[in-house]
């Protein structure tokens, strides 16, 4: 009985092998059957990811990378605590102690306001969209014209925003086909973001030392008068070291340059990209090519069946 169990158990295992042998040569015939039509299909799409990436237009990215700078602490927080109730809520409104923020960077950097003062501080337009503008006449030679909101939305597809947490810097970067551009366009969006956070650290500052003025001239004893007058004086000085800094509320690590080599179009990756999907691509259509055949050799009314359900209706 065990000698019987066991031949069968073997006639059994021989039968899966020789399964598993005709199922390995039906994935490998039609591979070589239509070995012609994937190495056309490779070649081809070899060929135009090469013309592609040859004829692309070359893009140059230049970069920056910033880092908030902390604010110093000053005896002014404690002496508007000494005030009371009006002192905490001047010191909670200007944010005294505060930091610079990488998302608030962030956030000024995505502006419509930063990039709309760019376009028309620098006339960006006839730059942006070059094939649309005859600089020897100076006019637009579309009919409608690029807008403030087609610069800005250009503009931001060029600009590069990334924040590392972890290190708590921020990279700036701007991709353009003319390198001197990306390297110009890198510097003023942080001179401009600079120029944002000072306007608004200024105006903040302004009306808090204009209410302490108020407040000032309205109080009589001499002891608080004196605090006041301190503070007030203090307020002072920090708008005047606000408008002396070169970028406010960040340093510059390293600064922009303008790059020598193209960023993209990445030739190499590119071709080997394609040529991988194309592979794929061409053993797929031979298996679909082999299936049909077999279907129409071994099984025609299922073909003439298939073909009456997929006729346009």
């Amino acid at each position: 009985m065990d000698e019987r169990e066991s031949l069968e158990e073997r006639a059994q295992r021989r039968e899966y092998l020789e399964e598993d042998e005709i199922n390995l040569l039906d994935l490998v015939i039609p591979l070589f059957k239509h070995k012609w039509l994937i190495v056309c299909i490779v070649f081809l799409a070899g060929a135009a990811a090469v013309a592609y990436s040859l004829l692309a237009t070359e893009m140059y990215r230049s970069q920056a990378v910033v880092i908030p700078v902390e604010q110093e602490r000053t005896s002014l927080g404690g002496q508007l605590g000494a005030l009371g109730g009006l002192g905490g809520m001047v010191a909670q409104q200007i944010g005294i102690g505060g930091s610079g923020s990488l998302e608030k960077f962030q956030v000024v950097l995505k502006s419509r306001e930063l990039t709309n003062n760019l376009i028309e501080s620098y006339q960006l337009l006839p730059l942006i969209f070059k094939d649309a503008w005859d600089a020897d006449q100076e006019r637009w030679i579309v009919e409608d014209s690029p807008t403030l909101q087609d610069g800005y939305k250009a503009l931001q597809d060029m600009l590069e925003i990334n924040v590392d947490q972890r290190n708590n810097v921020l990279t700036v970067g701007f991709i353009s086909d003319d390198p001197v551009f990306a390297k110009l366009m890198v510097e003023r969006y942080i001179e401009g973001m600079s120029e944002f956070l000072r306007g608004q650290e200024l105006e903040n500052v302004a009306a808090q030392r204009q209410t302490l003025e108020r407040q000032l001239a309205l109080t009589e004893d001499p002891l608080l008068r004196a605090k006041l007058a301190d503070i007030v004086a203090q307020y002072v000085e920090r708008e005047m070291l606000t408008t002396v800094q070169k970028y406010y509320g960040f340093n510059v690590m390293d600064s922009p340059f303008v790059p020598e080599k193209r960023f993209k179009p990445k030739r190499a990756q590119i071709c080997l990209l394609s040529v991988i999907a194309a592979f794929f691509v061409a053993v797929f259509l031979a298996f679909i090519m082999e299936f049909a055949g077999n279907l129409k050799r071994n099984d025609p009314e299922r073909l003439a069946e298939l073909k009456r359900y997929i006729k346009p209706w």
